[in-house]
């Protein structure tokens, strides 16, 4: 986690060295270069796409326009309570009653918490306690806090049935938000957050280098005084072999944010939802590589997306993977995902001049499978889903902007995406149509 700099007179001497040969416009502008790579990926394949299927309409918005997330999808959540106002308290029809927040973290106590914490530790540890309902209390932030985006606990809790409400235990492990706990603070209630329904067995973080990636595991629990402390050591990965600056190695000391972990008691009365609405939509993708010579298949990532009315989740199933360059769903590779549900498939992962597997659209020398699920926390708008492809170390999103080729298309779930290299026009005769008046139906 050290970083180096060059001080005084060698980095003086290196500085009017080099501009003494060049001028200020020639120096390298790493930025530049990538959005440069950019546009000539992107002109590329919009060339290509005019070309196979006409100018598209200046209203033409790819389907996303008719399936917008309805508004009453975008609200509730049941595992991070943020009225904290009204713990301990009879309101909001005794919602939180009986749930006093804790105390708050004197200096004695940080300083014992951090003469422990600052101490070299083991990779991790198990859970010392076993809770359900419990706050999360900001304790410490590190010099690495700001960079982690995010906190959540690690559960398998889910609704079994909305009334009488009953939750179960399903053995299918996703990320419990604790909500504004961010950027290494918490910004809401005197630093605490209530969880219920939730779990301590197992934390994750967010960090904003790796692209967004969430780490599982880098997390240490202790008993100090009879009460629980959990800490985080921080960790980042390069996405490319020239994204040096995005490496962040571990130190094994689990002191980059401290967070204090306390049982919550008392009642808890959530609104019951007997038949709770859902929403669906199927998004098909091209990763960029189709050209004039090549055919439109629509298929080098298919996904269906799912939204409970009331969840503050975004459920994304991986139907299939036809691309062989990596390729990411909210910075989840979906060659990876697909490897680690099934192992043993035989799944190639793409790399520097390695070509990935082909998964479920029946190519020769491919992969058949099962779906793969990729739950998502909070809500994202089918439209916003980030979809973006690495080629040869650059970054480049998938868009579906209005009027323009579009590497993203939604459509309904019945939808049954192509087989591979067979060119959408070839079962989907209306699609060009479809390109220059997205009113009609064209599949």
């Amino acid at each position: 986690m050290k970083k180096y700099l060059m001080t005084g007179v060698a980095a003086l001497t290196f500085a009017a060295t080099f501009t003494s040969c060049s001028k200020a416009g020639d120096l390298y502008d790493e930025g530049k270069v990538e959005e440069q790579k950019i546009a000539s990926v992107t002109e590329k394949y919009d060339d290509a796409f005019i070309k196979a299927f006409g100018q598209p309409a200046a209203n033409q918005d790819w389907g996303f326009g008719s399936r917008q997330l309805p508004a009453s999808f975008g609200s509730g959540t049941r595992t991070a309570q943020t009225n904290g106002n009204q713990w301990g308290t009879n309101e909001d029809n005794g919602k939180y009653k009986n749930y006093p927040a804790p105390a708050a973290i004197t200096g004695t106590e940080l300083e014992k918490v951090l003469a422990v914490f600052n101490q070299k530790g083991a990779t991790s540890y198990e859970p010392l306690v076993h809770w359900e309902n419990y706050f999360v209390q900001q304790v410490y932030t590190g010099p690495n806090g700001w960079k982690m985006n995010e906190l959540a606990s690690v559960t398998d809790m889910t609704v079994k049935q909305w009334w009488p409400l009953e939750y179960q235990h399903t053995g299918t492990y996703t990320d419990d938000i604790i909500n504004n706990f961010n950027a290494g603070t918490c910004t809401a209630w005197d630093g605490c957050m209530l969880m219920w329904y939730s779990s301590t067995e197992d934390f994750s973080f967010k960090t904003s280098q790796s692209g967004g990636q969430r780490i599982y595991g880098h997390w240490r629990m202790e008993e100090i005084d009879g009460n629980y402390y959990v800490g985080f050591d921080h960790e980042a990965w390069r996405q490319a072999p020239a994204n040096a600056n995005e490496e962040d190695k571990r130190d094994y000391i689990y002191n980059d944010w401290i967070v204090k972990i306390v049982p919550g008691y008392g009642e808890t009365i959530p609104d019951p939802d007997p038949d709770p609405k859902t929403y669906n939509v199927r998004i098909i993708c091209e990763d960029l590589m189709a050209s004039a010579s090549s055919d439109f298949d629509f298929n080098d990532v298919v996904f269906d997306v799912t939204y409970v009315e009331n969840v503050n989740k975004t459920n994304i199933t991986i139907k299939a993977a036809g691309g062989t360059i990596p390729l990411y769903i909210e910075g989840r590779e979906v060659h990876k995902l697909f490897q680690d549900a099934y192992p043993n498939a035989g799944i190639v992962l793409p790399a520097d001049g390695v070509k990935g597997s082909m998964i479920n659209t029946h190519a020769s020398g491919g992969v058949e499978v099962d779906d793969v699920s990729l739950p998502l926390d909070g809500i994202i708008a089918p439209k916003d889903i980030k979809i973006t492809i690495n080629n040869g170390g650059t970054t480049i999103p998938l868009k579906a902007e209005v009027g323009q080729p579009a590497a993203k298309i939604a459509v309904d779930p019945s939808f049954q995406w192509l087989d591979e290299r067979v060119d959408i026009t070839k079962t989907c005769p209306d699609f060009p149509t479809f390109v220059k008046n997205g009113d009609i139906n064209w599949y």
